[in-house]
């Protein structure tokens, strides 16, 4: 009688636990808990995440934002207003680009790239992405010319998307170099399964496969821990493996 009096708020606590839960990532044994034992499970799930005091304006702020649409977005817009810095428009940009809206993250983001920023090799990852989530090619391989070359780029996701681009504007030579830079044991596994996309689209299924069974078989040769922390990157190239 006591939860039937509380329904809507154990519904509400149950549906903010499950969101919470998928949108980090959380063990899997968390799913079954919350799905299980709603009350209690949601509960133990909001303890072993927030307990800490330092958390709790951590859990009040992931409330407002799964419950008011927008809520993050408009108190980091607010905020620049009144604070107009290159950190806090990286910050909302950040925020935009999470949500889809690239267009407006990279004019925010490119309006950063002056002054101590100008050509900062962080910031131009940003750029880079937005741009070539945006299809707009020559701006990322504009600004992808500029730090190739840089440790931070050498490893990166945003490599791959350079590479892409470089293929979008017919420079296939350039992309498969690059696509090659990232092709390295035991890393990059994001990087190099878009490169084995890259190949099957360049009628190279052959080698593609062999690219993707070698990434699958380096997770399986990982121990339990590493294989855990590799699980949904494993999951998705077994899935583009077998669409191949």
């Amino acid at each position: 009688m006591f939860l039937l009096r509380f329904y809507p708020i154990v519904i509400l606590l149950y549906a903010f636990c499950i969101y919470h839960a998928f949108t980090n990532k959380a063990d899997q044994k968390w799913f079954w808990i919350i799905l299980v034992f709603p009350f209690f499970g949601s509960v133990f799930y909001l303890y072993d995440t927030f307990y800490k005091r330092d958390k709790i304006n951590d859990l009040k702020e992931e409330v407002k934002s799964t419950l008011v649409p927008d809520y993050k977005t408009n108190k980091l817009e607010k905020h620049l207003k009144y604070t107009d810095t290159v950190s806090n428009r990286i910050i909302l940009a950040d925020e935009y680009s999470r949500k889809g809206d690239f267009i407006q993250a990279l004019s925010l983001y490119e309006s950063c790239n002056e002054g101590l920023y100008k050509d900062d090799v962080h910031l131009l990852l940003k750029i880079i992405k937005n741009s070539y989530l945006l299809e707009d090619y020559k701006t990322a391989i504009e600004y992808g010319d500029k730090i190739n070359g840089k440790k931070e780029f050498a490893n990166s996701n945003e490599k791959a998307a350079y590479a892409w681009a470089l293929h979008y504007e017919n420079r296939n030579d350039d992309a498969v170099k690059n696509f090659e830079d990232l092709n390295v044991l035991y890393s990059n596994y994001e990087a190099r399964l878009e490169y084995a996309r890259f190949l099957g689209l360049i009628d190279k299924r052959s080698e593609a496969k062999s690219l993707m069974e070698e990434l699958i078989d380096e997770i399986d040769s990982m121990d339990s821990y590493e294989r855990k922390l590799k699980k949904s990157i494993y999951k998705v190239i077994k899935n583009a493996y077998n669409r191949i």
